[in-house]
Formats: C-alpha cells, sequence, structure tokens
C-alpha cells in the first residue's frame, strides 16, 4: 500500500482532518496534502513527526502490518510434543568450560 492510500485510510478511520493532525505534528498541512496527492516526502523529520503524532511507526504509515513476534514463540507444550515427535533435531555437543574464581 502506498503513503497516499495509507495516510488517507488513517485518517479516514480516526475521524481527523489535515488541518488538525497538522496542528498536532507541526507538518505543515500544505506538506500533508502534497503527500495525499501523491508526492513522496522529502523530508523524514516529518514523516517521524507525523506517526509520532498518530501513534504509528513509518512502516505502519506506508501501510505495513508489524509482525508480531510474540506469533512465532511456541508454547511450550507444543515445542516439546514437537521435539518427541522428532520434527526438531537437537545436537549435544561439550561447551567449553571456564574456571571461575
Amino acid at each position: 500500500m502506498s503513503l497516499t492510500k495509507s495516510l488517507r485510510r488513517i485518517l479516514d478511520d480516526r475521524k481527523i482532518t489535515v488541518a488538525q493532525i497538522a496542528r498536532q505534528s507541526g507538518v505543515p498541512a500544505k506538506t500533508i496534502y502534497h503527500w495525499l496527492s501523491g508526492q513522496q516526502p522529502r523530508k523524514m523529520e516529518h514523516l517521524f513527526r507525523l506517526c509520532d503524532a498518530l501513534n504509528i511507526s513509518v512502516e505502519e504509515l506506508y501501510g505495513r502490518q508489524r509482525k508480531n513476534p510474540a506469533k512465532n514463540i511456541l508454547p511450550k507444550e507444543i515445542l516439546l510434543q514437537e521435539l518427541n515427535a522428532g520434527v526438531y533435531e537437537v545436537i549435544l555437543r561439550p561447551l567449553k568450560m571456564t574456571e571461575g574464581p
């Protein structure tokens, strides 16, 4: 999704006008209107300020959804079942031990 479509969707979903988000972020309304008409941002600082005001990441502003790393973590029970079923290969190797003080 492009910045134009994503920004328009975010503003519509939150029922925020360009004037309101311009005041909140400090990004000139004219700049935001340029983005909505398809121009690409020239200053990253403006993008960061807009994202801060909307409480989103730059990736989300461009329409990319955040990946939830917690989704990739298997519950302990499932992991144990898969280990026991031979889904994973477990390699045992000796560790180099250092003497303590």
